[in-house]
């Protein structure tokens, strides 16, 4: 497991990226973590994972299966150890697999929120709830689902970066919102009601 730490002179937030987590994702998600590797963070550090898994098995990481998995404790290890408060997963998702991701009855078909459609195919959403409960309602935890039929197309593969390394950059998870927000504000809106609804607003999204 390849890992890049990024440390910055001024304090703030820690924030662990994420990619590969089962199957064969890390193909489409290392390289464009490799390249947010080669980027700066500006306050605090981040641990950036490009693949944690080489061609593992898939196990769903809704299910607790996965993290009794060799993938999902090194998963939970790399939590305990950086407790971060930015948490960003990036998987791969294939075409069969949107109408599943994005289908509106998700939560009532398998108890969770569907994924929103950025518009080219990036989907957004929170991140499994029995992960979500190894942090902090403080805590900022967001998945990005890649087409993995796009993973190549240079501007897919930019968009994701863009997402990714405004998180890198900014101190505050209401500051990466904020710009979310102006970049795609019907999809955030309609990603936050559904965390909202999903937890009874108990917790801020994400």
């Amino acid at each position: 497991m390849k890992l890049y730490r990024l440390i910055a002179s001024e304090a703030g937030p820690t924030k662990l990226f994420v990619g590969g987590l089962h199957g064969k994702e890390g193909l489409y998600t290392a390289p464009i973590l490799e390249q947010l590797a080669k980027d700066v963070v500006y306050a605090g550090r981040a641990i950036i994972v490009p693949c944690l898994v080489e061609h593992g098995k898939y196990v769903d990481v809704l299910s607790e299966e996965y993290y009794q998995s060799r993938a999902g404790i090194e998963l939970l290890q790399l939590i305990e150890n950086y407790k971060p408060h930015f948490y960003f997963e990036l998987h791969a998702y294939g075409k069969h697999s949107y109408s599943r991701l994005t289908d509106p009855e998700r939560e009532l078909r398998i108890g969770v929120p569907p994924f929103v459609d950025f518009g080219t195919g990036i989907l957004l959403g929170s991140i499994a709830p029995i992960l979500r409960r190894k942090f902090s309602e403080r805590d900022f935890c967001v998945t990005i689902e890649v087409p993995n039929w796009k993973s190549e197309d240079e501007n897919v593969r930019a968009e994701v970066l863009q997402i990714l390394r405004l998180a890198l950059s900014k101190a505050k998870r209401e500051e990466v919102m904020l710009e979310l927000r102006m970049w795609y504000p019907a999809q955030i809106q309609k990603a936050e009601e559904l965390f909202r609804q999903y937890y009874r607003n108990r917790l801020k999204p994400f």
